[in-house]
């Protein structure tokens, strides 16, 4: 019974954000670069508390990306509708993914290529996307000098539900193209065998702005810096 109670309760937080208060969501335009491109990213307020988010990466011929969220912000949670990324690869073809958030009957349906199904919602889930946002709004609404060790939430990825730990490591200097700011250090905890790194600095004096990302997976390195950033109020 006891072991029910400690599930219910951290399924109702995990949609709720962690802290007490945490920093107004504004518009914004971003771009960050990386040896394919620059990534183009924005956030826009739509109607009734909708958000959408999105990225864009052109790569010319050899690679391109493109990737939209909507979520649904109100006070303190964040409830991810749906998500949808298209990419095309050189001498691959175009692959295409969507996944819709059904909340009142707590099922996901997603279709990865040609793969697609239905699963059961575990509440609080998130998608991939709408993880770092989630980690953002948390993050502002901690007391920065009393961060806890890790933050979980659960994720979804190619048709699963999985939990994700990510480990907080402190305050550093970080240089980008825009400048080099104080950031924190936030690194995706993988299991050793899973040869992955994923590591994300976030500014606070840039509403925790993500200014840089480091993704390794099977030898193969993105290193993501801030560019340019621009809220529109």
């Amino acid at each position: 019974m006891k072991n029910k109670v400690l599930v219910i309760l951290f399924i109702s937080f995990s949609f709720n954000l962690i802290g007490e208060s945490f920093i107004e969501l504004r518009p914004s335009k971003a771009t960050l670069t990386m040896d394919l491109g620059d990534m183009e990213v924005w956030l826009e307020k739509t109607e009734n508390n909708i958000w959408k988010m999105g990225s864009k990466v052109d790569g010319g011929r050899l690679f391109q990306r493109e990737e939209i969220s909507a979520f649904e912000l109100n006070q303190n949670s964040l409830i991810p509708l749906d998500h949808k990324r298209t990419m095309k690869i050189l001498f691959r073809g175009t692959a295409k993914s969507f996944v819709h958030f059904d909340w009142e009957n707590l099922t996901l349906d997603y279709q990865e290529g040609k793969n697609k199904g239905s699963i059961t919602l575990i509440d609080g889930t998130l998608g991939p996307a709408t993880a770092q946002l989630k980690m953002r709004l948390d993050i502002s609404s901690m007391d920065i000098n009393a961060l806890p060790e890790s933050i979980k939430y659960f994720v979804y990825f190619r048709g699963e539900i999985k939990e994700r730990t990510y480990l907080l490591k402190g305050l550093e200097d970080t240089e980008t193209p825009l400048g080099t700011f104080n950031t924190l250090k936030v690194e995706r905890e993988f299991l050793p065998e899973e040869d992955r790194e994923q590591i994300y600095w976030f500014a606070p004096e840039l509403d925790f702005s993500i200014v840089r990302i480091l993704d390794t997976n099977n030898g193969r390195t993105s290193d993501l810096l801030l560019k340019s950033l621009e809220f529109v109020d």
